[in-house]
């Protein structure tokens, strides 16, 4: 696969405009997505705020060994997923799907312009 990049105000829209492109189906999830790296450049919060893939500084890269779980975003998928809950459950079950912690609470997208390119593992 090639990468797939979008750049939106949120993560949420960057990311759902990658999905849309993995597939011709819009209505079906695309499943190459469960097995894909995500490098995102914005603002994002971890341990500490950052701007990520600007001035020098690496991406945000999610890779297949995340250990996250695309379950939840696939089985909604095909309700109607609004970008906005699509970010949160990215969040909530891909990104900090095996993190445990009290900092994690803090964790977020909380920036106004993310470009996510998509690629394989």
């Amino acid at each position: 696969m090639e990468p797939i990049s979008s750049s939106a105000p949120s993560l949420g829209e960057a990311l759902m405009n990658c999905l849309k492109a993995m597939t011709t189906d819009p209505a079906a999830f695309p499943q190459q997505a469960k097995t894909s790296t995500y490098d995102i450049a914005g603002l994002v919060q971890t341990e500490r705020l950052a701007y990520r893939g600007r001035n020098g500084r690496d991406c945000f890269v999610l890779g297949t060994d995340s250990g996250g779980d695309w379950g939840p975003i696939e089985e909604d998928w095909d309700e109607n997923l609004t970008a906005d809950d699509l970010e949160w459950m990215f969040l909530e079950f891909v990104v900090l799907g095996e993190i445990e912690g009290e900092d994690i609470e803090s964790w977020g997208f909380p920036g106004d312009a993310y470009t996510v390119t998509i690629g394989t593992a």
